[in-house]
């Protein structure tokens, strides 16, 4: 089954009260810099693809348990930044590599140079590499979660790994509708900013509501493939 991009861009008008739950997602977003909204954020896109997956014909949730969209969205938050542990393994690695090499400047400023400038390339390449993997395994994270309601089962690497493997087209395809339509976002509210007034002000409207438009439909997209994967997994015996 191919993916339906066209209905997770526009089934949010679908809802009757879809402009009221993207103002309250706007607000968290404006107020996203201290931090704690951001778990909200997360657990309403999760909250998203539950409906999806689960065949609901209103697929945009309400805001009323917060403490599970809360809770949802930390544990997502956390899992990821476990996987990005490497990156920063690697980063620490290169720094300190870059200090030694810094001092071999006084037997050889040479050297030094060619030292810190081999460490950076290694590095560059193993963290640009990284980064290729956790784009495909971050949305394999979200789902696995989705399908389990576990935070456990985010670090089943084995599942996690074949699931990314096993529908990578699907996630290609997810991974390629966000960078897309973050281009033409910031490509449209970059030309309106660009107008006095009226401008500034459709550059900010737009802004307000696209964060959360593009949230909801990511997630959309999500609970597509975890459909695909047949929805709810059963939970594993403790």
């Amino acid at each position: 089954q191919i993916m339906d991009v066209g209905t997770a861009v526009t089934f949010v008008k679908d809802d009757e009260r879809w402009l009221g739950k993207l103002i309250i997602a706007a607000v968290l977003v404006f107020f996203s810099f201290l931090l704690i909204p951001i778990p909200f954020l997360a657990g309403y896109s999760l909250a998203v693809s539950r409906k999806v997956m689960n065949g609901d014909p209103e697929p945009l949730p309400e805001w009323d348990d917060w403490g599970k969209l809360f809770m949802d969205g930390l544990y997502v938050i956390v899992a990821q930044f476990v996987y990005t542990l490497p990156f920063w393994i690697l980063a620490c690695i290169g720094f300190v590599a870059t200090i030694g090499f810094g001092g071999l400047s006084e037997v050889s400023e040479d050297a030094a140079a060619a030292g810190i400038l081999a460490t950076f390339g290694v590095m560059g390449c193993l963290v640009i590499l990284l980064w290729l993997a956790l784009v495909f395994i971050t949305p394999a994270i979200y789902i696995q979660y989705v399908r389990t309601d576990e935070f456990g089962a985010c670090f089943r690497f084995g599942e996690i790994l074949g699931m990314a493997r096993d529908y990578l087209g699907d996630i290609l395809i997810t991974v390629v509708f966000a960078l897309v339509a973050s281009l033409v976002i910031g490509l449209i509210t970059g030309v309106l900013s660009a107008i006095p007034c009226l401008g500034w002000i459709l550059s900010l409207v737009i802004s307000a509501l696209a964060g959360p438009w593009l949230l909801a439909s990511i997630g959309h997209l999500y609970g597509q493939i975890a459909a695909k994967m047949g929805g709810k997994a059963e939970k594993m015996a403790t």
